[in-house]
């Protein structure tokens, strides 16, 4: 059953979480693929690089299993991904800085190999979770680098072993991992913010749209419903059926057992039209006790048969505990009708219905005012 109010929101949200696996993948897939490069075209003389590449290569295949195999558990699996892979570049630097030998002879790996992975990964806290987490990752892993460049140049800082122009080589790609993460921090800031705009937007909308007490759409949204049918049948010649309901003698059911028994009656027959419609058909609360179903591509004989599947499935058991039957009027859009004509057509219909005697069907073709 469609309904105008649609969730589309969490419809966005779906969307974005495949896109985003599917960029997790790539990124453990190419993770994978550098670290055994990396493992490949080795030097002599490097045990972390010979004996841990190929484990931390062994762990993203790991990753990358679990987000292909298991994309609902990924905003669990996030954290622990961000988590691995900074510890694996981190734990690189901290090698260079600390037994890797001269710094001075390591500055260009550092830079153009590792800093800049410590960079993406800066980036990758903030797309990875939201932006207050972010921001806390980002400024840890800034950190733990920043400790770790400082206890590794202490000591030949110290015994003179480290020139001036490493010191402020450093100093600069520091200041721009900070510059990197000020700007991440802002852009998110901005994107979480015009997101929850839009989201607030959309939930508005959403409920402009929606029958509080049914869920259904409401009669604003069927309207513009109602609207763009018509423009499909004179532009495609599709037929469209248009159902109107009537719960009988409601007014008893308020004044015998209350107004929230009588609310607990509209719930009902919502939820039993809303199963009893075909998935393409349009349900709505037209207002009070009338309801309003669109049933595009059928007219005639099919369109009477969806109103009497939904006749008894309300006549069929006590709705909270209140027997209820419902008369129904069916019409069929034509190409010259109006909106008016069309809902003035299943009105007379379900009027007429309920003077024969309530708890049944009548049907009207388009060609008949």
């Amino acid at each position: 059953m469609q309904v105008e109010a649609t969730d589309s929101v969490g419809v966005d949200a779906d969307r974005l979480q495949n896109w985003k696996r599917l960029v997790y993948l790539v990124a453990l897939a190419a993770g994978v693929a550098i670290f055994l490069l990396s493992w490949v075209i080795r030097t002599p003389g490097d045990p972390f690089l010979a004996y841990l590449y190929p484990l931390f290569a062994g762990v993203l295949v790991v990753l990358f299993l679990a987000v292909w195999r298991a994309p609902q558990a990924l905003p669990r699996l996030e954290g622990w991904m961000l988590g691995l892979v900074a510890s694996m570049i981190l734990s690189r630097l901290a090698w260079h800085f600390h037994a890797g030998g001269s710094l001075e002879e390591h500055l260009l790996v550092l830079a153009g190999g590792h800093y800049w992975a410590v960079g993406i990964v800066i980036l990758a806290a903030f797309v990875m979770l939201e932006h207050r987490r972010g921001l806390w990752a980002g400024l840890a892993i800034l950190a733990i680098a920043t400790l770790i460049a400082v206890t590794g140049v202490a000591g030949e800082w110290l015994r003179g072993e480290l020139s001036r122009e490493a010191i402020v080589y450093l100093l600069r790609i520091h200041l721009f991992l900070a510059i990197l993460l000020a700007l991440a921090s802002v852009a998110t800031s901005m994107r979480d913010t015009v997101k929850d705009a839009l989201v607030r937007s959309e939930a508005l909308e959403q409920a402009a749209r929606t029958d509080p007490l049914t869920g259904l759409a409401n009669r604003r949204a069927a309207e513009s419903t109602l609207q763009r049918q018509a423009a499909s049948v004179r532009r495609y010649g599709l037929p469209v059926s248009v159902i109107g309901m009537d719960i009988d003698h409601f007014k008893a059911v308020n004044d015998t057992h209350g107004h929230a028994m009588g609310d607990a009656v509209i719930a009902g027959v919502a939820r039993l039209l809303r199963d009893s419609v075909r998935e393409p058909d349009f349900v709505a609360r037209w207002g009070g006790e009338e309801f309003l179903i669109v049933a595009p591509e059928i007219a005639g004989e099919p369109s009477v048969q969806l109103a009497e599947r939904c006749r008894q499935a309300i006549a069929e058991r006590p709705i909270a505990g209140v027997p209820v039957t419902a008369s129904f009027g069916v019409t069929t859009f034509g190409p010259q009708d109006s909106l008016d004509s069309v809902l003035r057509r299943a009105d007379d219909m379900m009027y007429r219905a309920k003077q024969e005697g309530r708890d049944r069907v009548f049907y009207s073709p388009e060609d008949s005012a």
